[in-house]
């Protein structure tokens, strides 16, 4: 069997429920599979800001991994390209998805996601500096509805 590399982080997005017991597994899946020197529940109010975040903490040429569904993990790379660009993410970071299984609910939550950073290719910011509350607003609304 190949020995997977060592990973510098292993980032889990915070979560609750199903959900987080599903990423927690797989986190310890991983740990068993590989060296891994730190591990990081990341603490954003979103998506954005776990990679906001997670950006000051690397120096580059780090090798990390996400703990997340296949959506939300292409999610991710949309948003770290885009912070790369910005010159709020290092460069040369090898990011690897620690994929999860997607359920239907992810799977619109996924979409979604994607479909807003195809949208609004806008400047990778906290929520607190961002001006789009209509964006705001229908996110949090479609939350509620598939829950």
């Amino acid at each position: 069997m190949h020995k997977k590399e060592a990973l510098d982080f292993l980032c889990i997005p915070n979560s609750s429920g199903e959900v987080k017991k599903q990423r927690m597994q797989r986190a310890k899946e991983e740990e068993k599979a590989r060296k891994i020197k730190r591990v990081l529940v990341m603490k954003g109010k979103d998506s954005e800001e776990d990679i906001l975040i997670l950006g000051k903490k690397l120096k580059g040429d780090e090798r990390i991994g996400i703990v997340t569904f296949p959506l939300h993990f292409k999610e991710y790379q949309d948003i770290i390209k885009r912070a790369k660009q910005q010159g709020k993410f290092p460069h040369r970071v090898k990011v690897e998805g620690i994929l999860t299984n997607q359920t239907g609910k992810e799977f619109v939550y996924g979409e979604l996601g994607l479909e807003e950073e195809k949208i609004f290719e806008k400047k990778v910011d906290y929520v607190k500096n961002r001006k789009n509350k209509f964006l705001d607003f229908a996110k949090r609304v479609v939350k509620k509805i598939i829950g």
